[in-house]
């Protein structure tokens, strides 16, 4: 079943997602994925129930897309961060309900400023959670980055651990980041990671032994990996999270970052890609 609903007035509409396999949330404001909840299992997706829904202001929690850039403009500092994509409202182009019961919605951005591609968000509902970012009908040469800066619910931020960038070197923009166990990765404070290269094929995994299960997130045309949680410190100044709601999750983000060096020619395409399966673990 799926429905339209207005929590946060006309601006922002509301898909809610209610099948045998899943329950889901995503706001058509950002084509923002809040939430997703497979049948009998812990949340997946972490929203921060102070998230603020304001035009103009990206939502805290769930997977914000950042597209067709990754941090700042690379020539134009009046572009917002993390692009447009985040910031806009999306058109529910299709639905469909997919062999074995899972839903498909595809979302598409309506063209936000001249001279950008076409976004087309493909979402997977159901006991396995996959993610699409096309970018489509490149108009010119143009550098390209972008990111699934996806926020995992967690049941408690330091008492999970991360697999699978063991072997990849990172770069930590933490100003005051706190020395981690390293394999696995078991995050403590501050984080600010971005990790180049990891390999599209890599599996990264968060485990978290209090809800008894592991988070496999397999990618496609990533090249890296951004890992983030503000800290207890840094997250009591955010009025759209505060310290408590910051142990509740951990980002682990899909992406294709400026230091890749992409870049898409007139006609080109690309795909950012993320699957997420929750393993149980007795």
């Amino acid at each position: 079943m799926l429905t339209t609903e207005y929590p946060h007035g006309q601006d922002f509409p509301i898909l809610r997602v209610s099948t045998e396999l899943c329950e889901a949330e995503v706001s058509l404001y950002g084509g923002h994925l809040l939430s997703w909840t497979p049948r009998g299992q812990h949340p997946v997706i972490f929203m921060s129930p102070q998230a603020v829904f304001r035009q103009g202001k990206a939502l805290r929690g769930g997977i914000p897309l950042c597209w067709p850039w990754f941090g700042k403009h690379p020539s134009d500092a009046s572009q917002p961060s993390h692009g447009v994509a985040r910031i806009s409202l999306w058109n529910l182009v299709s639905q469909e309900e997919l062999e074995g019961g899972a839903l498909r919605l595809v979302l598409e951005l309506p063209p936000a400023q001249e001279l950008l591609p076409r976004a087309v968000l493909v979402l997977e509902l159901g006991s396995v959670l996959r993610v699409n970012l096309l970018t489509v009908d490149v108009p010119q040469a143009m550098p390209f980055s972008a990111a699934l800066h996806t926020y995992f619910a967690v049941s408690d931020y330091e008492k999970v651990a991360v697999t699978g960038l063991e072997e990849s070197e990172f770069t930590e923009f933490a100003a005051a980041a706190q020395p981690h166990s390293e394999d696995p990765l078991i995050p403590i404070g501050a984080i600010d990671r971005i990790y180049h290269p990891v390999p599209a094929e890599q599996e990264i995994s968060i485990h978290d032994p209090a809800w008894q299960r592991s988070l496999r997130i397999t990618r496609a045309g990533s090249g890296s990996c951004v890992v983030w949680n503000p800290g207890a410190e840094l997250a009591a100044g955010m009025a759209d999270l505060g310290a408590e709601a910051a142990r509740g999750f951990l980002a682990v983000e899909t992406t294709a970052v400026p230091a890749e060096g992409l870049a898409l020619r007139c006609g080109e395409s690309h795909e950012l890609a993320m699957c997420v399966e929750v393993i149980p673990v007795v």
